[in-house]
């Protein structure tokens, strides 16, 4: 009994000392500020302006109204944006993007616990200029188009999505499937005229999101073990995703960690996040559901649910040197 007794207090202390490691400060991440405003409190999607790389938009989880808001680097709330004409069922995530010199914003309504939704939306909106405010503080906007769409084979999970521009592809990745399951939808193109008058209706497409193929479950840490998110089946599972401007890099985002996956030449999306990853260990988060890369692609931008949300910025150089 003494000898048992023995094994689980250094089994203790290993994983004591393990969570101690881990909740240091990596070197290349540091906290540029946290999120307190009260109207954000559960900030589930994060992404970079491609107007001002100061500004991050972000919103918050299921059960609030449909809306974005505006955030610096610091993480002080500048404006809260209304998205006229849809809800929020289960936002889970956004995406930010330049095509044809026009900035977007692309707003995941993909959330669905129970795997129980008949239904998912994507909603894109004309991403706003907020150097031209004067002091306005609340704004709103009506989507470009929302897309209404299901999976090829049935309902799914899912907290990230990214863009490509390049292949015109919107990209989801699955959170509750053992391998997490990579699913395209075409990034429809704006037609002629589409949002140059504040009264454009809202177009609606229909689509069904194809299965592109499971990836590589993400690493696992040995700490991850010691998590409350492996007692809940959560460890290595995806809570966000984001892709590049220059479409060659992806940063896949769990509850411990952020998964930098790179290549020099445009590629298969499957095949790269089933490639091996840069891991990223995070500081001690509590519920981390949001990332995003800057501008340039040389670091990311992470955030969690919960109030004070921290605001980590991630150098992605080190990671990017090593290749």
């Amino acid at each position: 009994m003494t000898t048992m007794f023995n094994r689980l207090k250094y089994l203790l202390y290993v994983l004591l000392a393990l969570s101690t490691n881990a909740c240091a400060m990596q070197t290349g991440v540091t906290q540029t500020g946290s999120i307190s405003a009260p109207l954000i409190d559960e900030a589930s999607g994060l992404a970079v302006s491609r107007l001002n790389e100061q500004i991050l938009w972000t919103h918050n989880d299921s059960g609030d109204t449909a809306r974005l808001f505006a955030i610096d680097t610091r993480g002080n709330h500048l404006v809260t944006l209304n998205v006229n004409g849809v809800k929020n069922t289960d936002w889970e995530d956004i995406a930010s993007f330049v095509y044809q010199g026009q900035a977007y914003l692309l707003i995941a309504d993909i959330g669905d616990n129970s795997q129980q939704r008949t239904q998912y939306q994507l909603h894109l909106i004309k991403e706003p200029d907020l150097s031209q405010l004067n002091g306005q503080k609340t704004l709103s906007v009506k989507p470009l188009w929302s897309m209404t769409f299901t999976y090829e084979d049935g309902a799914r999970d899912s907290e990230s999505v990214a863009v490509d521009v390049a292949k015109q592809k919107i990209l989801l990745l699955t959170k509750r499937d053992k391998q997490p399951i990579l699913y395209g939808l075409p990034l429809i193109s704006p037609i002629s005229g589409l949002g140059q008058s504040s009264n454009q209706s809202i177009q609606t497409f229909n689509k069904q999101a194809k299965r592109l193929g499971d990836i590589a479950p993400l690493p696992t840490a040995v700490l991850d073990y010691a998590s409350i998110y492996t007692w809940i089946g959560f460890a290595g599972k995806p809570t966000a995703m984001d892709i590049s401007a220059d479409g060659l890099s992806a940063v896949v985002l769990t509850y411990t960690h952020a998964f930098y996956f790179s290549q020099s030449q445009p590629g298969d999306w499957l095949t790269l996040l089933s490639s091996a990853p840069k891991q990223i260990n995070l500081p001690s988060i509590t519920q981390a559901e949001a990332v995003g890369f800057s501008q340039d692609g040389h670091s990311i931008y992470i955030t969690s649910e919960r109030l004070p949300a921290p605001l980590y910025k991630v150098d992605l150089r080190p990671y990017q040197l090593q290749h």
